[in-house]
């Protein structure tokens, strides 16, 4: 990792202040992590990072959500599962965490060592938070110079490994596994019409009647796209891997279609039952961004298997009661920038302050006074 990505990880923490609405103690020296390597050695990972790791999350979150879903949203189920946001973004580090301490450990197996510039300058990015920082955001982070270095260091190390791997693997992935077609279409969706409220009803056979003719003049057209702009329709792309027999995202009967067109020739109209008719026309044979992105899929692919490889051949054992002591039960906001400052200022009255503004910061007095 260079410079420039060493000092962007660090920067990501930028100024919190912090909302308190509580405030739980822990022994950062208590054991979170169990560890027995392959090879048969024990190692650790302190509560104390572990809190830091999950604390940095939920701050980051808290930064762009809060806004959106309020001050309860730790507490509910966002994503239905039957778990809470806290849960969910809580198992979610434990993952990372465990991740990133393999990637390091197998470091060697790809000669990955931190540089002694990398390592001074993960240790400037430790500093620079740390100052970025007032005491009261570090205190419920739980954040200490040197959680925030080693907080780098594993994620540095994810990188890097990471990058090594995939490069290892590619000479596995040949260009048939990853040569993707790409077409452009107009759908003309037969199923019915949604209003500005999202309420959805049927189209009258006027109205698909117009669909199926505007669908033979540009099966029929000899300029496609010209056709498209001429009867106000709308163009999506899609690519699809050459010669596949299944696919998640478009059905088949198109994909068929689109097996048989040559560069730059388009279909008939192709009838979906269920969905309405396509008109397809084929833009790249060989798509070179989509066939790039289609090998680095595949090169995530063979890393993520080969992580589960190295997770099945140690011992990793979570303390869920220390674990639990981990509550997200501060919240932290941005800092408000100088032209927001300035808004407030103006938006003030003669005397200095509105009733609004008092208000407000009464509330946030007694809050603070609360959880101290």
């Amino acid at each position: 990792m260079n410079k420039k990505m060493v000092k962007a990880a660090g920067l990501t923490a930028l100024s919190a202040v912090v909302m308190m609405t509580g405030c739980s103690k822990i022994n950062p020296n208590e054991t979170l992590v169990t560890i027995k390597t392959e090879d048969g050695t024990k190692d650790t990972i302190s509560l104390g990072y572990g809190n830091f790791a999950a604390r940095y999350q939920q701050a980051m979150y808290d930064q762009y959500l809060l806004a959106y879903y309020g001050e309860d949203m730790w507490k509910s189920d966002m994503s239905g599962s039957g778990s809470t946001l806290q849960e969910d973004t809580k198992d979610g580090v434990l993952e990372d965490m465990e991740s990133q301490y393999l990637a390091k450990v197998h470091a060697d197996d790809y000669g990955v060592k931190l540089s002694k510039e990398q390592k001074n300058d993960i240790a400037e990015a430790a500093k620079k938070f740390i100052s970025d920082n007032d005491k009261e955001s570090l205190k419920a982070m739980g954040a200490t110079e040197e959680y925030v270095k080693e907080y780098l260091e594993y994620r540095t190390y994810y990188t890097l490994v990471s990058k090594a791997a995939k490069e290892a693997a590619d000479p596995d992935i040949k260009d048939e596994d990853c040569w993707m077609r790409s077409f452009s279409y107009v759908l003309f969706d037969t199923t019915g019409k949604t209003d500005a409220d999202g309420n959805k009803t049927d189209l009258t056979d006027d109205e698909i009647a117009e669909m199926k003719t505007q669908a033979k003049e540009l099966s029929t057209s000899e300029d496609f796209d010209a056709k498209v702009e001429e009867l106000g329709l709308t163009t999506q792309n899609f690519s699809y891997l050459k010669g596949e027999s299944e696919d998640e995202s478009m059905d088949m009967s198109v994909i068929k279609e689109a097996e048989k067109l040559k560069e730059g020739e388009q279909s008939g109209v192709i009838t979906v039952e269920g969905t309405g008719m396509y008109v397809i026309k084929l833009t790249a044979d060989h798509d070179e961004d989509a066939s790039q992105s289609k090998r680095e899929s595949l090169q995530s692919e063979a890393f993520d298997k080969l992580m589960d490889e190295w997770k099945e051949a140690i011992t990793w054992k979570v303390n869920d009661k220390v674990w639990e002591k981990v509550q997200f039960d501060s919240l932290f906001k941005a800092p408000e920038t100088k032209e927001e400052s300035t808004e407030e200022t103006e938006d003030t009255t003669a005397d200095g302050e509105t009733e609004e503004t008092s208000e407000e910061t009464s509330d946030e007095t007694t809050e603070e006074t609360e959880a101290e």
